[in-house]
């Protein structure tokens, strides 16, 4: 079976949807709060439809911290849930989301079961344009009974470029653009570079993967929002 990703994720940081309201005072996240995130392929083709629930919010020592649950919806598989955290500490947000794992990775591995293991994505509390920030990677696992298999997606070079107005189905947003370059282990023709728009207080709200040649191979994007 195949599941889904803010903050990202992701996404990042993905993912990472809704990361940012965990770092203000008076925070709407809550057990209300759930998202949607739908993934399209080169073609424009919606490949998947990713649900996410705010389970839970609790403090930490340095901050806060929300338990996330993930399920998937498509034409050919049921329904699994999964749980990811999402974490806001003294300097940075802590991302272990899936809603950033490229498109094209749930295009190519169809009907496959697909889980974001480990991540090392985080998002400085404070965002400026010119701002670079530090590597990420994300370690894709991929099960094919009773094989797992597992990939490694890397985001390097990272640079906030500009600030931008993003309309979705979800709603409009003012966001912060940051900018990477992408590769993949085991090697993999899409990647190559990667746009991602995230909104204060929200999240990731679009992703956009690029190969060397310039050509889009996925698209991640929030499509439902409610609090």
């Amino acid at each position: 079976m195949k599941t889904s990703t803010l903050f990202l994720i992701g996404s990042l940081i993905s993912s990472s949807l809704c990361a940012q309201n965990l770092c203000t005072e008076d925070s709407s996240l809550s057990e209300n709060t759930s998202f949607e995130i739908s993934f399209y392929g080169s073609s424009n083709n919606l490949i998947e439809v990713s649900h996410f629930n705010v389970t839970g919010t609790f403090n930490t020592a340095d901050g806060r911290k929300a338990i996330i649950a993930q399920t998937n919806r498509d034409t050919t598989t049921t329904e699994k849930e999964k749980y990811y955290t999402i974490e806001c500490n003294d300097a940075a947000l802590l991302i272990n989301n899936k809603n950033i794992i490229p498109a094209y990775v749930f295009e190519e591995f169809h009907n496959m079961d697909l889980n974001a293991t480990s991540s090392s994505l985080s998002i400085p509390k404070e965002l400026h344009v010119g701002q670079k920030l530090s590597n990420a990677d994300y370690t894709i696992e991929i099960e094919v009974t009773p094989i797992k298999h597992r990939l490694h997606y890397f985001l390097t070079d990272r640079i906030v470029t500009s600030k931008e107005t993003i309309n979705t189905p979800a709603g409009t947003f003012e966001c912060y653009l940051i900018e990477s370059k992408t590769h993949m282990r085991p090697q993999n023709n899409n990647t190559g570079s990667v746009k991602q728009w995230f909104a204060e207080d929200i999240g990731l709200i679009k992703q956009v993967d690029y190969n060397l040649e310039g050509a889009i191979t996925g698209i991640n994007l929030l499509t439902d929002l409610k609090f």
